[in-house]
């Protein structure tokens, strides 16, 4: 598997319970979990480290791969992608991922999923990777859009963060 990925101002690298538990604690909020199924907003460093150790267990079967989104000029972890694939159909994947609020509006997240998903198609066996964003979120919209995913309709998808389904437009992509 793929370990760093670089980019022109990113680093993705593998996510570390000592290095990026605490990051990801600190830099998860209200704001971000709004737009997550999973991620509440306010997470324990033990609850972060426990779920960084699931998405490094997954990867090691080979169904998915996570990034953490490092900053080159400064070192810091900025945020999460990942690539999975769907247990429900093993031959789609998908993409996900968050940053951190005080890094909104700079093309890093777009920058990051560039990548990621030209690695899902070397790493994983899917023919077709969708991205999931609710509705009013036009920011994670306008991203899938930018990798060249075309929207293909609606659908309700369950937030167990929240315990409520929200309304998603849905996006996907066909390997080239």
């Amino acid at each position: 598997m793929t370990s760093v990925l670089e980019t022109e101002r990113l680093i993705l690298r593998p996510p570390s319970v000592d290095a990026d538990a605490p990051a990801f604690a600190a830099l998860m909020s209200d704001a971000i979990a709004r737009w997550t199924g999973s991620w509440g907003g306010t997470n324990t460093r033990a609850d972060v480290a426990r779920r960084i150790e699931a998405y490094l267990e997954t990867e090691a079967r080979g169904l998915a791969f996570n990034r953490t989104l490092v900053l080159k000029a400064t070192g810091e972890a900025i945020g999460l992608i990942g690539v999975r694939r769907l247990e429900t159909e093993p031959g789609r994947g998908a993409i996900g991922y968050w940053i951190g609020e005080p890094f909104f509006g700079r093309g890093y997240t777009l920058e990051a999923a560039r990548a990621m998903l030209d690695t899902a198609w070397t790493l994983l066996p899917v023919a077709v990777i969708e991205g999931v964003a609710q509705l009013p979120n036009t920011a994670s919209r306008r991203i899938l859009l930018a990798l060249g995913m075309s929207e293909v309709g609606e659908r309700m998808e369950f937030a167990s963060a929240r315990g409520a389904a929200d309304r998603c437009a849905v996006y996907e992509i066909a390997r080239p």
